[in-house]
Order: C-alpha cells, then sequence, then structure tokens
C-alpha cells in the first residue's frame, strides 16, 4: 500500500505541471503584442518653445506609460522564456505598480511566483486578474492550481468546476477536477473525469494513468491494470512501474 500512495502523490502532483494533450492552458507566458517606441521625429524649426494643451501632454504622456509597458512586458517575458522567474517578476510588479489593471501582468505575475513556490503571492496575482477578468479561464485554472498546490482542495475544486464551465471541451479542465476529486477520495467522481478526458483526447496517457489509480483504490484491479497498460503504450514513464508492482508484470 506505501508504494501505491508513492505513486498516487506523484501522479497528482504531475497535474500542476507537465500534462499532456494539445492543452491551449499549459501556463503561457502571455506577451505584449509588438510595438515600436516612438520616433522623435525631424527637428522643428520654430520662433520659441512649443506650447502643449493639457490634452496634448496627457496624450503624450500615455504614450510613454504605453511604451514603457511595453518594454516591460518584453524584458519580463524575456527573462521567463530564459527560466530568470525572479528577474522576470520585478518586470511585472514594476507594471502592476504603473497600471494596476493590466490583466496580463498580473496573470504573469501568478505565474512566475508559482515557479519559485511563493504560493501565497501566486494566489494574491491571480485573483486580481480573476477580478479584472471574471473570465479570465487561464487564471482560474492556475489559481486552482494552487490552491491545490496548497492542499485547499474545496477551493481547487471550484475553480476547476468554473473553468469546465467555460470551457466545456477542454479535456485538462476535466483531468485537473479528476485529479483534485482523487485527493478527497471521491474516486468514483475522479473516474468520471479522466472519462470525460480521455473521450475528448484518446491519447490522454496522463489521464489513463490516474484513472488507473482510482480504480485501484476501488479494488477494481483488472480495470486498473487496463488503464496503466494503456498509459504505457503512450508512453507514460511511471506505467511500467505500477505494472510490474500491482498486476504481475505484464506490461504487454
Amino acid at each position: 500500500m506505501n508504494k501505491i500512495i508513492a505513486l498516487i502523490i506523484i501522479s497528482l502532483l504531475i497535474s500542476c505541471g507537465n500534462q499532456q494533450g494539445g492543452e491551449t492552458e499549459q501556463g503561457g507566458v502571455e506577451k505584449q503584442a509588438d510595438e515600436k517606441f516612438s520616433d522623435t521625429g525631424a527637428e522643428t524649426k520654430t520662433q520659441g518653445p512649443i506650447l502643449l494643451s493639457k490634452e496634448q501632454d496627457e496624450t503624450q504622456s500615455g504614450e510613454a506609460m504605453k511604451n514603457e509597458i511595453a518594454h516591460l512586458f518584453n524584458q519580463g517575458t524575456r527573462a521567463y522564456d530564459n527560466d530568470d522567474f525572479e528577474g522576470g517578476i520585478s518586470y511585472f510588479e514594476q507594471i502592476v505598480e504603473k497600471d494596476p489593471t493590466e490583466r496580463r501582468a498580473w496573470y504573469n505575475l501568478g505565474l512566475g511566483y508559482f515557479r519559485v513556490n511563493r504560493f501565497d503571492k501566486s494566489l494574491q496575482a491571480f485573483t486580481r486578474a480573476i477580478e479584472i477578468a471574471p473570465d479570465d479561464s487561464l487564471s482560474i485554472q492556475y489559481r486552482g492550481r494552487v490552491y491545490y498546490m496548497m492542499n485547499d482542495f474545496q477551493n481547487c475544486l471550484k475553480d476547476y468546476e468554473r473553468v469546465i464551465e467555460l470551457k466545456p471541451n477542454d479535456p485538462v479542465a476535466y483531468y485537473n477536477r479528476g485529479t483534485a476529486r482523487g485527493q478527497i477520495r471521491d474516486y468514483l467522481g475522479a473516474i468520471m473525469d479522466f472519462d470525460k478526458a480521455i473521450s475528448l483526447n484518446p491519447d490522454y496517457a496522463e489521464a489513463f494513468f490516474n484513472r488507473g489509480l482510482a480504480n485501484y483504490l476501488l479494488d477494481r484491479v483488472h480495470e486498473a491494470c487496463y488503464d496503466w497498460r494503456k498509459a504505457h503504450l503512450l508512453g507514460h514513464y511511471e506505467a511500467d512501474k505500477a505494472l510490474r508492482s500491482y498486476c504481475g508484470g505484464d506490461d504487454d
């Protein structure tokens, strides 16, 4: 039993990272659209200083702020691309200080904090992004992952259920809810979610493997071994260990 518990822990933690399939919600960094800094232009010959109206001054200030935020976005995403999450975090913190309504920066902050295991800060950042855009399924999904890592499975389930409402044909949404249900020992509910994930993505190795775990914990050894064989054929690296430990080494 100790071995299977260890496998459960390993597998369910995978739901926060190495998910399989053609999902669109893998937690990618949101990037600023390419914008060029405005050119100062050619010198203008005048008889004196150029005076700006209040409206013109506000427009130029707004453009300067927009350019500065674009620059910080580029720096932050470049840092993340190089796995420098602490450096990237510093850039996105500057953005939300300048513009607290910048949802993409809050999302990227949440992602960076998540990657460096600062879950309290990650939770705050994703929550802020969701407050700005209540239907932002990407932030909701990732906040669910944060709750998962904090062992707050009730709130985790609420977020994953919301993602399913927003994206009813997303296999990852059902897979994630299945892992959370497994953690609260709702194994039948977990199996239903893994069934749905597999129906949407028949090559979802993680879903087969975790459905095998849920079946095993319900003493459905035959069904568990079937799922692990399928996961093994799809390349799941833990499936071979499960087969050898609980299915007589039969991985054909």
